[in-house]
């Protein structure tokens, strides 16, 4: 199953600043984005606790992290935070 990413509003922002000023960190989010609608699953989880299991995140190129919420139910990828410190 393929599931469907979404931004919300911060992440949004956040990947417009990419668009702009940063190539090299939105070919590397989109490379991580492409893996991770077939395998989010993969990805590490937000609270090790495992409470939440469905709140993850991954590293994209060599100075990003996304953070995300999987919905099985609704097919989608909630990201909702994108951090780049290149």
């Amino acid at each position: 199953m393929s599931y469907r990413p979404v931004l919300t509003g911060r992440a949004l922002g956040q990947f417009n600043d990419f668009i702009k000023d940063h190539e090299e960190a939105y070919e590397a989010f989109m490379r991580r984005l492409l893996w991770l609608i077939d395998a989010p699953w993969d990805a590490w989880l937000v609270y090790p606790g495992g409470d939440e299991p469905e709140f993850r995140e991954s590293q994209f190129g060599e100075h990003g992290l996304i953070s995300f919420r999987v919905s099985d139910d609704a097919g989608l990828l909630v990201i909702f935070n994108i951090l780049w410190a290149g």
